[in-house]
Order: C-alpha cells, then sequence, then structure tokens
C-alpha cells in the first residue's frame, strides 16, 4: 500500500545525512512514494512517510548513500504491532464482527413515536409477528399499520418503519377540536361546595349572595337574569330583564377533613432484586443486539445505561447500551412511630400539592391517634378559595313577555370584601 493511501494506517518521521539526497528523492518520486514536509537544511533531510512506504525509503536510501533514521512511528499500524501476541483480542474482534453479521438480519429495537400506549402498540405489532429478534424478511409492516389504523382509537395516520435493526413506529392521533366556551348564551353561577362568602367580585349578572352569608353546594351565587329599574308608565310600573353571562369571583371559606393511615407491619414492592443485562451496540440509529432471544423479564423494573466504547485509546463511533431488568422483591417492612409520623407527613404534603394547590390554606389541625395496627392522621382544614361554576340555562323567546329584552350591556362590577 503505497501513496496517500499508507497514511491512513499511521506515519513515520525520518531523517538522512550525506549521500546523494536530491537523487534519492528523484528516484522515490519516479516510483510514485509521497513524502510529505520534506526538509534539507545542513545537509540533514527530513520528512514523514506512510509505514507502507519507510522500507522502500530505506532501500533507495541505501544505494544512494544516504544514512537514514526513522523517528516518531504514530498511527493504527503501529499500535497493532505492539499487541501482536495477544491473540484473545483478535479473536474477540472476530467474534465481535460474525454476532454484527448474524443480527443484522434480525430486529433489535423497537422505537414507538406518538402520543399512545407503549403496551398496546407492543401487542398490536406482537400480533403481526414484529418482536425483538424476529427476522427482518418476514416482517409484514403494511399489515402492522393497517392494525394500528384500526385497533388504536383516534389514529388518524401510522407508519412502520425498518432502517438497519430497528424498526420506528410512528402514530399521529386526530387533534379533537377545543371545546369552544359559547360566549353569548347565558348563565348562572353557583356554589361549588358548602361554604362562607368572605369576599366577592361580581363583573356581570346579580349578585345573590353577600358577603358573610352562608351558601351550599349548588345554591345560586350570581344570576344571569338582571332585572332593570322599573318605570311608572300610563299609570303602570314596566321594566326589562336582561339576561346575560354571568362572571364573577365568589371567595368562600370551607372546611374539609382527611384521614391517612400507615400501618406498623406492610409488604412493599422494592426494586433492587436480581439484574438481567441485555448489552446491544448502538451505532448511530441503527442498534445490534449482543444477545439472543427477547430481552424481558416479568415483574421487573426497565432501565438502560449507555457507556462510551475506546479502544487503544481512541473513542469508537458506537457506543454500547445496556438494557437492565431489576427484578421487584417483595420485603416485610417494619415501620417505628417516628417512621409512621414521618410517612405521614409526607403523605400531607402530596395531598395538598395535588389537591390544595388552588386554594389558600387558612389553618390545619392534625390529630395523630396511634392504632393497634399503625398511626392514623386526621387533619381539618380551613380553606379559601373561588367557589363559583357555571350552569347555564335556556331562554323561551316565544313565550317570554315583550318587555323581555336580551341586550350586551351588563352591571357595573361590584367587588366587596
Amino acid at each position: 500500500m503505497g501513496g496517500n493511501q499508507g497514511f491512513y494506517l499511521g506515519r513515520v518521521q525520518f531523517s538522512g545525512m550525506g549521500g546523494y539526497q536530491e537523487k534519492m528523492l528523484s528516484q522515490l518520486l519516479e516510483m510514485g512514494i509521497t513524502i510529505r514536509g520534506v526538509r534539507v537544511k545542513g545537509g540533514i533531510i527530513k520528512g514523514t512517510v506512510s509505514p507502507m512506504d519507510y522500507y522502500t525509503v530505506a532501500e533507495t536510501a541505501r544505494r544512494n548513500g544516504v544514512k537514514l533514521r526513522a523517528g516518531k512511528r504514530r498511527g493504527l499500524y503501529f499500535t497493532l504491532l505492539r499487541y501482536q501476541n495477544r491473540v484473545g483480542l483478535y479473536v474477540g474482534a472476530l467474534l465481535f464482527g460474525i454476532i454484527l453479521s448474524v443480527n443484522q438480519s434480525r430486529v433489535a429495537d423497537i422505537y414507538i413515536e406518538g402520543d399512545v400506549p407503549r403496551g398496546q402498540v407492543v401487542k398490536i405489532l406482537e400480533d403481526c409477528g414484529i418482536t425483538e429478534g424476529a427476522d427482518k424478511s418476514t416482517l409484514k409492516l403494511y399489515k402492522a399499520e393497517q392494525q394500528l389504523m384500526l385497533r388504536i382509537e383516534d389514529c388518524a395516520w401510522a407508519d412502520v418503519s425498518c432502517t438497519g435493526c430497528r424498526v420506528t413506529v410512528h402514530i399521529e392521533k386526530g387533534v379533537p377540536l377545543p371545546e369552544m366556551e359559547d360566549n353569548s348564551s347565558p348563565r348562572n353561577l353557583v356554589a361549588s361546595r358548602d361554604a362562607v362568602v368572605v369576599s366577592r367580585t361580581v363583573r356581570r349578572g346579580a349578585s345573590a349572595v353577600e358577603v358573610g352569608s352562608g351558601v351550599q353546594a349548588g345554591g345560586l351565587l350570581v344570576s344571569g337574569v338582571v332585572e332593570t329599574s322599573a318605570i311608572v308608565l300610563n299609570g303602570s310600573e314596566t321594566g326589562n330583564v336582561l339576561f346575560v353571562r354571568a362572571d364573577a369571583e365568589i371567595i368562600g371559606e370551607f372546611t374539609e377533613t382527611r384521614e391517612f393511615f400507615v400501618p406498623y407491619t406492610e409488604t412493599v414492592h422494592i426494586a433492587d432484586g436480581e439484574q438481567a443485562r441485555y448489552k446491544s451496540i448502538v451505532f448511530g440509529d441503527d442498534v445490534y443486539p449482543l444477545y439472543f432471544g427477547k430481552a424481558f423479564k416479568e415483574n421487573a423494573v426497565y432501565s438502560e445505561e449507555t457507556a462510551v466504547v475506546r479502544i487503544f485509546g481512541e473513542e469508537m463511533p458506537f457506543k454500547i447500551k445496556t438494557g437492565i431488568f431489576t427484578e421487584y422483591r417483595h420485603v416485610d417492612m417494619t415501620r417505628t412511630d417516628d417512621d409512621c409520623v414521618k410517612e405521614l407527613k409526607r403523605l400531607k404534603a402530596d395531598y395538598e400539592e395535588n389537591f390544595y394547590k388552588d386554594f389558600d390554606i387558612i389553618n390545619v389541625t392534625e390529630k395523630y391517634l396511634p392504632e393497634k395496627d399503625g398511626i392514623r392522621l386526621i387533619l381539618d382544614y380551613t380553606l379559601q378559595g373561588d367557589i363559583t361554576e357555571p350552569q347555564s340555562f335556556q331562554i323561551n323567546v316565544d313565550s317570554a313577555p315583550e318587555q323581555f329584552s336580551n341586550i350586551e350591556s351588563a352591571p357595573e362590577t361590584q367587588n366587596d370584601e
């Protein structure tokens, strides 16, 4: 191997003195030998050649009386020479190549894109014969696309493709039309729960409650039926009724009681049991398994680790992915009083974050009640928040009196605290 191609394997720096140096260079150029960085100074010639051409350069220098000396040697060629006696290294590389060639004909990974349950998609693919380890030549991708379209609710588009050893499933679901609020229809506002009104801001409609009054769940807070001021016309009072879309913020104060119980002894499931590891090689978007069969373990939690591969200190363009199935272990846990209290406090904090994030907690009373099997926590909350709930109503215009009218204007905002 000569010319520029030899430099891919490495390079050798050389220096020579004496003899016919110009004649040596002319002969090397005639033979097509590539020499980089040639410098002649003070009777010394220096340059760099590929390891495959160095022996030709040395022989040509000897014929022309030039005393040649090799300098720094770098590259893959010299790295392999250092490990030429390590047979296991080359056997491993051979086996690695065999495994790659075998697994290139089988599915190594299934990648699913789209907002759909993975378990449902995997089940449909399995029914179509598409699983990890399946022969790529037997895949019925078009059949899988049809089944996905038929069996997934609101599926608008499905594509199943196989690139390398990876099967990619892309699913698009139909976008439901957003629920548009009809801003023209009238409505009332009712109470969503039993509460005491502590403040009110009525932007549209007629308030049916006062600050300090109590309301029951479903009770009217703001009416969408607004009566205008009556006037005397021809000796009789008359007026108009406006049907509006009630809009207000009614802050109510209410109480709720919650209970939590933590037992002294409990069987819990902890994912720290036996592990099953399945290694694969990741090269770009392709995944090549280093195992046979299907990577799966029942009653286990799955995790992944990816490691960079270095050979002779050089980072390789592929990585090693390890799929880890850690088996759940059933553990009988025994708690002390302090352990139970800590767990109860954690449950309390989680509940408040999930269910009371839209309310202000004015006060909370905690009662810890030790029992035979554990500790019970009773929480009495005093909360404040918006208690309005919309309630639409229909207007029968045909049967309405003539003085009833539906206009866009509304009463001025009323704000009481």
